[in-house]
């Protein structure tokens, strides 16, 4: 018998459809799959948007209708082993990469698409969360060269409690040891989707109606879903976060957007490292994780801040 096929995602509250899904392959042959949004031909320039770990193209069309609003054209993708594009191990809901520097696979194969290279317009970079990661490492590292860097919540460290750290670093030379770097921490709960867990006590948004979204976008589309990090992940992300933090600051101009409730990204550690970074930080009152999908007054604020920014720097 087949399987029954998934009903198709709605767009949430705001959203814009994609005018193009982009097939993508990555140079080391992983299957990705891109989307671009067109302006409505004012020719500001145009964003790539960076999205965090378990996102995906249905979940950013509000942000990038909130872009496509202000004059760009923007291009986005799902990273390898989430979304649509390819997993990475056997089990589909196993959050799991080698190295981040394998999410720059991702990013140059989206950069060279001819639909992407041929955009017009200096280069705004969106990243939120570890699409932050992956965005300032390419940059310090040469990957792309933006005419501006705005990162909101940026994974320069995670929210974790001393003794889920503690674990964490035990397990982690013994899944290398052990040739296993895909298996999961022994936490409660690991190959459910967070959202899932309720809207209640939930640490990503204060908006109800967009939290009903991403929970009705996983029950249309369970292929959509992802699990807890590997603990191979949790390796390449603090190696990442460690590399970062010994290096910058960003030759490119950049704004840092962290919430007051923030409770997924480390807070001291982007206070920290945003002014090495040479970011300009700023702190919206209320919000949690998800900056640009949450209520009125947390987007309104957000999005203000992103105004003044390009402003000052004609953009």
């Amino acid at each position: 018998m087949e399987a029954a096929q998934p009903r198709p995602v709605d767009l949430p509250p705001g959203g814009r459809a994609w005018d193009a899904t982009l097939a993508l392959t990555a140079s080391d042959g992983v299957r990705l799959r891109g989307a671009v949004w067109r302006h409505d031909g004012r020719g500001r320039g145009h964003a790539i948007v960076l999205q965090g770990r378990t996102e995906f193209l249905e979940k950013y069309a509000g942000p990038a209708a909130g872009l496509v609003a202000r004059g760009f054209a923007v291009a986005s993708l799902d990273w390898r082993g989430q979304g649509h594009s390819d997993r990475l191990v056997a089990n589909p809901l196993k959050g799991h990469v080698g190295r981040f520097t394998d999410y720059h696979r991702d990013l140059q194969a989206l950069l060279a698409h001819p639909e992407v290279a041929g955009l017009a317009g200096p280069r705004l970079v969106l990243a939120h969360s570890m699409g932050g990661t992956i965005g300032l490492g390419a940059v310090l590292r040469g990957v792309m060269r933006p005419a501006a860097l705005i990162v909101l919540a940026p994974m320069l460290g995670i929210a974790m409690s001393k003794g889920q750290r503690l674990l964490c670093r035990l397990l982690l030379p013994l899944a290398r040891a052990l040739g296993r770097p895909d298996i999961w921490p022994p936490l409660a709960g690991a190959a459910a989707p967070y959202v899932l867990s309720g809207f209640e006590g939930n640490v990503l948004t204060d908006d109800r109606a967009r939290f009903a979204w991403m929970v009705e976008a996983l029950r249309r589309d369970p292929a959509l879903g992802l699990g807890m990090p590997t603990l191979g992940w949790f390796d390449a992300a603090l190696a990442e976060a460690d590399w970062i933090a010994r290096h910058g600051p960003l030759e490119v101009p950049g704004l840092c957007l962290l919430g007051s409730d923030e409770a997924v990204v480390g807070p001291a550690a982007v206070r920290a490292g945003a002014p090495r970074l040479g970011l300009e930080l700023v702190e919206i009152a209320g919000a949690r994780h998800e900056l640009l999908i949450s209520s009125e007054p947390v987007r309104r604020a957000t999005w203000e801040a992103i105004d003044r920014f390009l402003a000052a720097r004609g953009l």
